[in-house]
């Protein structure tokens, strides 16, 4: 597959200074997307001056997908965002996951039909989050060893992305299949228009999970990159998080797997 071929999805919310080393990131990358969508769920002219900012330096098309801040809605969101999108196959990063320069590169060479791919993150503390900026990632500092590492959550998978052939080995041979995880996942578009996108009714919580299990109800496998290439999730509060919303997105997940749902109606139009 052709790097042109790659959309990348990044979903954001008024968090400009964690996008902002997203799409450091992502400018260090070892091939070239055709195009960069940034899904954005209502953030404020910072975070639209960022991106401007951002496009000339950036060496691929960029486009902003923006609705009115009506509440947390990252599903509708994400939904324009593919409809937007240009690319054959699409990886999607959350704006507050910084990817490894080879992440893409990764996802290309693993990228199949009938297949979904799951990297997973490390979590970075919040000293160490509160420290980086744009400057340090293009630096490369988050891909150099320092005593760091040893802070982080998730450990295993960092040390282990750092060594070809354990790491291939260790996604083989995961002990459960990993499920979709939108913070550094990918599929092809086909795939994700057949199951109608995200469902619009899910708040924060179980919104991705349901998305894979319904790519797995028509065949779409998901398969680890969780040792390969994982993310750098940066430390953060989460406001829009609560039990009500939780438990009531839990009863959603439930009743759709129940019910054997595939495309869903409260998705893509």
């Amino acid at each position: 597959m052709s790097p042109l071929d790659i959309s990348v999805i990044v979903s954001t919310y008024n968090n400009p200074r964690a996008l902002g080393m997203v799409l450091a990131g992502l400018s260090r990358q070892t091939i070239t997307p055709g195009e960069i969508v940034i899904a954005d769920d209502g953030s404020g002219a910072d975070t639209r001056a960022l991106i401007d900012g951002w496009r000339a330096r950036l060496p691929c098309l960029v486009q902003h997908v923006w609705h009115p801040d009506e509440g947390f809605r990252k599903c509708a969101i994400l939904n324009k965002a593919i409809v937007a999108a240009a690319g054959e196959y699409l990886v999607f990063f959350d704006g507050d996951c910084v990817p490894p320069a080879h992440c893409l590169a990764a996802h290309a060479a693993h990228a199949e039909p009938q297949r979904y791919l799951s990297g997973g993150k490390v979590l970075l503390s919040p000293s160490r989050s509160a420290a980086l900026d744009e400057a340090a990632v293009l630096r490369g500092d988050l891909e150099r060893f320092g005593w760091w590492w040893f802070g982080v959550g998730k450990p295993r998978r960092l040390f282990a992305s750092r060594v070809p052939g354990l790491r291939q080995l260790l996604d083989r041979n995961v002990r459960r299949p990993p499920g979709w995880r939108g913070e550094n996942a990918s599929t092809f578009a086909v795939h994700a228009r057949a199951v109608r996108g995200f469902d619009e009714r899910f708040g924060y919580g179980y919104e991705d999970a349901d998305f894979g299990h319904r790519l797995e109800a028509i065949g779409v496998i998901g398969c680890s990159l969780r040792y390969t290439a994982p993310v750098y999730h940066l430390a953060h509060g989460r406001p829009w998080r609560t039990e009500a919303v939780i438990a009531a997105n839990k009863a959603l997940y439930d009743a759709n797997r129940a019910a054997r749902v595939t495309a869903t109606p409260y998705g893509l139009r």
